[in-house]
């Protein structure tokens, strides 16, 4: 099958911290034998043709310093200024033309488009122009671009009659895709699947917290929805009661001298580390230390939150008790008293209690991690994955 991604981010070269799962996906459809391409937007003019056997073609929308609209920042949150909207437009413009030129000369059968809006206008060049099979592929944010707009939401309406399958990557997607765009189709769920290598074998703790403190772990970018402001707020009320606890914060974003503010201003500095970006390595390390991974995301100021959590999935496959908010995708993944705890978002008094409660009772949380391990490599192993969207791709119902 000849494949096509079309996208608004992708890995530049390896490693990079940017949508790392295109990596596993691209090496699972190339090891079963599939073609695969990307045609996906430059992040300040960088050239790119190849990336792990796949053929890129990166477009360029303007010059250098403005060519950040996607990969390291978040589109919607830039979308309120005007100079920002013009860049868009021109993103629109040149990605046409570009798809224009790049799908006159290749053929594919399948062209999935991931975040549609506004890349659903490439992959609908790319199906004229081939007679590709079109797939719509939708996360969390562009969902929140569509819905503040009755313009955008009347042109998107224009776009989804090209789709011939439509996918979320979680059941909470699947809700908000039904409600606020209303297909025709029906929405299949596919997961997305982990981001680290983990153990063969689980190694669960069996710690004496009269001996050592409690060890917590945040992973994630330092912005409003991921929450590591409420989890510094809980960490803060630990203190006071006088747990003995460190927080390792692993993550980099427009929060970080905020947070860091407030870890001195509570008098954290020995209990909360600020990691800063950490590679894979690093990051395994940090899983496989941790006795609770916390994830409190929340509903942020614009209505955004997390499509899915991959996070708190990979602290599932290192079968780490797992603490998370019950909103978003991440409800897929941490289910209460199943794979993990949850608690309401932004009560941070509730999330500080959730941790002393399973500080207290680890034996059991410690279990429950193991059926959140094998909960994951059924649901989230990237063979699982993969064989749910190539079944999508040949049309297969049951996806």
């Amino acid at each position: 099958m000849k494949i096509c991604f079309v996208s608004s981010s992708f890995p530049r070269k390896y490693p990079d911290h940017i949508a790392p799962w295109f990596r596993p996906i691209t090496q699972e459809f190339l090891k079963r034998g599939h073609s695969l391409s990307v045609f996906v937007p430059a992040y300040r003019g960088n050239a790119q043709t190849e990336y792990e056997g796949a053929e890129v073609c990166r477009f360029r929308y303007a010059p250098e310093r403005w060519e950040r609209l996607t990969h390291e920042d978040s589109s919607p949150a830039m979308l309120h200024s005007p100079l920002w909207k013009l860049v868009l437009l021109s993103y629109v413009v040149c990605g046409s033309l570009r798809a224009a030129i790049y799908f006159s000369r290749r053929r594919f059968d399948v062209i999935d488009v991931h975040w549609p809006f506004p890349q659903a206008v490439f992959g609908i060049i790319g199906k004229l122009l081939t007679g590709a099979k079109l797939v719509y592929h939708f996360y969390a944010s562009e969902i929140l671009l569509i819905q503040r707009s009755f313009l955008l939401r009347k042109l998107f309406a224009l776009m989804m009659p090209f789709a011939d399958e439509v996918i979320a990557i979680s059941g909470p997607t699947k809700d908000w895709v039904e409600t606020m765009i209303k297909p025709k189709l029906p929405v299949k769920v596919v997961y997305l699947g982990n981001t680290l290598p983990y153990p063969d074998k689980p190694s669960p703790h069996n710690p004496d917290f009269t001996k050592e403190p409690l060890r917590l772990f945040y992973a994630g970018k330092l912005i409003e929805r991921l929450g590591p402001q409420y989890l510094l707020e809980a960490a803060r009320i630990l203190k006071e009661k006088g747990t003995d606890f460190r927080l390792a914060v692993a993550g980099t974003g427009y929060l970080h001298d905020e947070i860091a503010a407030k870890i001195k201003a509570y008098g954290l500095e020995k209990n909360v580390e600020l990691l800063g970006f950490i590679y894979k390595e690093r990051l395994a390390e940090e899983y496989l230390k941790c006795h609770i991974f916390i994830f409190p995301s929340v509903v942020d100021s614009r209505g955004d939150t997390t499509g899915l959590g991959m996070v708190a999935m990979d602290a599932l496959f290192y079968a780490r008790p797992v603490i998370a908010s019950e909103v978003g995708g991440v409800v897929d993944i941490v289910i209460d008293g199943k794979t993990g705890y949850r608690v309401a978002q932004k009560d941070t008094a509730a999330l500080a209690a959730k941790i002393l409660q399973v500080r207290d009772n680890y034996a059991q949380a410690a279990a429950l991690a193991l059926k959140g391990r094998r909960y994951a490599e059924e649901n989230f192993s990237w063979d699982a994955v993969t064989s749910r969207m190539l079944s999508v791709f040949s049309g297969g119902a049951n996806a």
